[in-house]
């Protein structure tokens, strides 16, 4: 492959990149609306985990850190904060 400076009139981009699931910690609904979410874990090598929360299957927030276990602490934190109705 060769290096062509990206605004070349013939090059190519390169494929879209295709979303990876991740690794799903806990789930819940809501009481007070019925609202579903789902907390995921992203590890990017070198780069730390990525704690995810998705509600009614949009992204609502993600947080990087450096580790998994701390990506643990602040989703159940967090889980605890949403389940009172605080988004």
């Amino acid at each position: 492959m060769t290096d062509q400076p990206f605004y070349a009139p013939d090059r190519k981009p390169p494929p879209p990149r295709q979303p990876q699931p991740g690794e799903v910690l806990f789930e819940f609904v809501r009481e007070s609306d019925h609202a579903h979410f789902r907390c995921e874990l992203q590890t990017h090598e070198g780069w730390g985990v990525e704690a995810q929360f998705w509600m009614d299957g949009e992204l609502l927030i993600g947080r990087r850190f450096d580790t998994r276990a701390l990506a643990v602490q602040w989703a159940m934190v967090e889980r605890d904060h949403i389940a009172k109705g605080h988004e």
